[in-house]
């Protein structure tokens, strides 16, 4: 009976010392788990946004080397997120990367550098040291989007009153100095036309002439042809006559082709007698043919212009839009 008793007051005693080991090692193991508590902020190192082109500035002193590197902060189109990708990127030392509030906590990836800085003052840590990041008092309301979006609306409106005011004296100020150079274009164009008209006569009566004269040579050949076969001789003795005759024509059309690389048709060899005696006169009396294409090619792109101008489909367009119209 003694020994059971003392077999069980040391088994007891055995199982007590095991459940405080294990309460020990929980307690520990739980407290070195738990993250140390941030140092307060008056022992951070302090750091101050600056503004440079219109941008905020922020220089940070990297762990690594221990040198400071400046960061342009993006309020429209960055957040927190991409800054601590940046001083990632810049530096491989950065194991670990976070901003906090003036409360201590810490800020979402998501929230964006234009809400930062409405913060004043923020927190920035780079693995176990700290940064007060002071923000100037001008900068929560200089990237207000609020107010980026009055000043855009004010600017539309700014923009369409202008156009309202300038767009018609800039229309009749256009539409008159075309009209001069119309006019003016027209001056010159006018002597020319009259003197292309009187060579344009000449060169219609000299082609008509042409291809009258070769009409009456077919019809003079077919006369001797029927008066050489039917009253001289026989259709013995001119049959190889009219063969070499006929043959002799498909020779002469093969070398037209040879000579102008087109098909012997009347109406192109009458456009080309035409053309030929047309540039013959011209040279002849004194017209300069490359003066007139330009001066009708001045007056066909000024028309087109003043009906561009005057299309109702152009009246409330803006004057940079019209002027890149006329530009083309």
């Amino acid at each position: 009976m003694k020994n059971g008793g003392g077999v069980r007051q040391f088994a007891k005693c055995l199982l007590g010392q095991h459940w405080n080991r294990r309460i020990l090692y929980v307690s520990t193991a739980a407290s070195s788990s738990s993250p140390p508590p941030s140092p307060p902020p008056s022992s951070d190192v302090p750091l101050n946004i600056r503004f440079e082109y219109g941008l905020p500035l922020l220089d940070v002193p990297l762990p690594s080397r221990n040198e400071p590197c400046q960061f342009t902060m993006r309020p429209l189109s960055d957040n927190v997120g991409n800054l601590c990708e940046f001083l990632r990127q810049e530096d491989r030392g950065i194991d670990y990367v976070a901003v906090y509030g003036n409360n201590g906590t810490k800020l979402a990836t998501s929230t964006s550098i234009e809400h930062l800085l409405q913060f004043g003052t923020f927190r920035l840590r780079l693995n176990d040291k700290y940064f007060t990041v002071n923000v100037p008092e001008t900068a929560g309301t200089r990237f207000d989007s609020d107010k980026l979006r009055q000043l855009d609306d004010l600017r539309a409106t700014v923009a369409s009153l202008h156009a309202a005011l300038c767009v018609d004296e800039y229309k009749l100020a256009r539409e008159r100095n075309l009209l001069q150079k119309l006019e003016n274009a027209e001056s010159l164009l006018k002597p020319l036309e009259i003197e292309k008209v009187r060579i344009e006569k000449e060169c219609e009566e000299h082609t008509d002439r042409v291809m009258w004269a070769g009409f009456a040579a077919c019809g003079v050949q077919t006369g001797l042809f029927a008066r050489l076969t039917w009253w001289e001789y026989s259709w013995d003795i001119m049959e190889p006559v009219t063969y070499f005759a006929t043959y002799s024509t498909v020779i002469a059309t093969f070398g037209y082709y040879l000579y102008t690389k087109q098909n012997f048709e009347y109406p192109i060899a009458r456009e080309r007698v035409y053309t030929k005696q047309f540039y013959r006169r011209a040279l002849k009396s004194g017209f300069d043919i490359e003066k007139y294409n330009n001066l009708v090619q001045e007056v066909d792109e000024l028309r087109n212009q003043l009906k561009r101008l005057r299309d109702p489909l152009f009246q409330h367009l803006p004057v940079s839009y019209l002027s890149h119209l006329e530009q083309k």
